[in-house]
């Protein structure tokens, strides 16, 4: 897995104020990781607007793009907003892209995840 990509996951936020740096990431890029809060609306919108963004400086068909759905945020006062058919819908949509809904605290699917970003 490419440092570079999960460097590009954590500030993406920094990244999308200036195209320069967007242009240089998009390019050293071996594998993108995607990742959102499925108790979360607006982390799941980023998901595309992130993709989209890469998009318009390297084909994403040329590496591996994984989704990564983080339930450990989820509880009675912060129930899952993000249904797996939207996932799935947007899975789709975005090219060469897997997804996989993790759990840090139990350590569901995070080495499947590392495993399909090769």
């Amino acid at each position: 897995m490419c440092v570079y990509a999960v460097v590009f996951v954590l500030y993406a936020y920094i990244i999308q104020q200036c195209c320069c740096y967007i242009w240089q990431f998009a390019h050293w890029l071996d594998a993108v990781l995607l990742v959102f809060s499925l108790d979360n609306e607006l982390s799941f919108s980023d998901v595309y607007s992130n993709y989209a963004c890469l998009h318009r400086f390297r084909d994403m068909r040329e590496i591996p793009v994984v989704m990564v759905g983080t339930q450990d945020a989820i509880s009675e006062k912060s129930p899952r907003a993000i249904d797996d058919a939207r996932v799935h819908r947007l899975a789709a949509e975005l090219h060469n892209c897997t997804f996989h809904e993790t759990c840090a605290m139990y350590g569901l699917n995070i080495e499947r995840v590392f495993q399909d970003g090769r």
